[in-house]
């Protein structure tokens, strides 16, 4: 192949790189707006506080949890450029099926990097007679960033309505998917008051006094780091009534987890666009940046090889001057 050529082939291997890199990427590494999908997680022998007047004491059940995402198009669209507005649907039943709670919440946040973005009427709703809340979140709402790193990330609450530190554990294996685990713990948190019947809380008589709510959660995530996607996710929560700091009564106290079926799910469908990015931010650009610089390389060694050539066969074949 004639220098040019090679030089030629070169530059173009490293515009590729840089457009690959650049350009193909940050086109690919957006989560959807069009977001449709449901999430189940499962507790076994959880504590929850019965309200039945009958019983209005602590019981034991199986929980079974149902987070439904969908993307709301027409506020994506109306939000500042490379934000998503997505709503959110929780709802807790019993293994009867009963409907023991249910909230719902819309979140605005970036595309790319899955942080908060304080815009597009965000709230939470905890129940139906519940009105909605206004929050300004921040930190991670739905997802950890594409490309991920192992370091620590705010991640937030919509419970004590602030973030909690996620820190990064350690990079383990999740039936055969490289994922990084982190970590966020809430110290049990007093959260609100409400008023409760005297005698569940410990005191004497039935009229309603007022007691604190208190919370606390310790959120385990295995993140594969190409998408940022959460293949599994542990909650382990503990919410309970107080007076002046003691705990008198459990309304919930869970160890949730993603059922093996949806880990299996979140894996069969991240598994090839994990593959996909890892190639287009990583080792496709940068083999054709090496191969881009040793062909302009190459071509420039040769075509001053030729030259040399060339210029000594000419003197070679010159008659000696005549003196």
């Amino acid at each position: 192949m004639f220098p040019p050529a090679l030089v030629g082939l070169g530059v173009f291997l490293l515009v590729a790189a840089a457009l690959i890199k650049f350009y193909a990427y940050p086109q690919l590494a957006v989560a959807p707006k069009d977001q449709d999908s449901i999430t189940r997680l499962s507790a076994e022998d959880a504590v929850v506080f019965s309200t039945d007047p009958a019983l209005l004491t602590e019981v034991k059940m199986d929980l079974e949890v149902t987070n439904t995402t969908r993307g709301d198009i027409k506020a994506t669209n109306d939000a500042p450029d490379g934000t998503l507005v997505w709503a959110d649907t929780q709802t807790v039943k019993n293994t009867d099926g009963d409907t023991l709670s249910q909230s719902v919440s819309l979140a605005a946040h970036d595309a790319h990097t899955g942080e908060a973005v304080d815009c597009c009427g965000s709230f939470v709703q905890e129940d139906a007679e519940a009105g909605p809340v206004e929050v300004v979140r921040k930190g991670q709402v739905y997802k950890f960033p594409f490309g991920t790193e192992q370091k620590s990330y705010q991640w937030w609450d919509d419970t004590i309505l602030d973030t909690v530190e996620a820190k990064f554990e350690k990079e383990t294996d999740l039936d055969g998917m490289t994922v990084y685990q982190f970590v966020a713990e809430i110290p049990q948190t007093v959260v609100g008051t409400r008023e409760a019947p005297a005698s569940i809380v410990g005191e004497v008589g039935n009229d309603p006094i007022e007691v604190d709510i208190a919370y606390a959660n310790r959120r385990t995530f295995w993140v594969e780091p190409n998408t940022g996607v959460i293949i599994d996710r542990r909650e382990e929560q503990n919410s309970t009534l107080q007076i002046a700091g003691e705990d008198r009564a459990t309304t919930t106290q869970a160890d949730l987890s993603y059922t093996d079926a949806q880990v299996a799910a979140n894996i069969d469908e991240y598994e090839q666009k994990a593959s996909l990015l890892g190639l287009v931010n990583g080792l496709i650009p940068l083999l054709a940046l090496i191969l881009g610089v040793l062909l302009i390389a190459g071509g420039v060694l040769l075509g001053r090889s030729r030259q040399s050539t060339s210029g000594t066969t000419t003197n070679a074949g010159r008659a000696p001057a005549k003196v």
